[in-house]
């Protein structure tokens, strides 16, 4: 398992229209891919889950993946998340 620290730097967040995007990348890899906001988690594969974390502009989430390509899962979808467009 490989982890990171982001800080989400989108002006909205992880809403609907990012968050889609989050889950159709995410879903390109074979690791589970599970982002932690506080004490809150949610796979990076459901939308609805990640819509549940209610992350915002400046909130810092943590990535972790797990499985045979979990190093470029971390670096793809870090590079991903912190290149968001509403």
């Amino acid at each position: 398992m490989v982890k990171g620290t982001i800080l989400v730097s989108n002006p909205t967040g992880l809403h609907t229209r990012p968050a889609k995007n989050v889950v159709a990348k995410a879903k390109q890899f074979e690791s589970k891919i599970i982002i932690k906001y506080g004490e809150k988690e949610a796979d990076a594969k459901s939308l609805l889950k990640i819509m549940k974390l209610g992350i915002t502009q400046n909130n810092e989430i943590e990535l972790q993946c797990d499985g045979s390509d979990e190093e470029k899962a971390l670096s793809t979808m870090t590079e991903f998340i912190l290149n968001l467009e509403g």
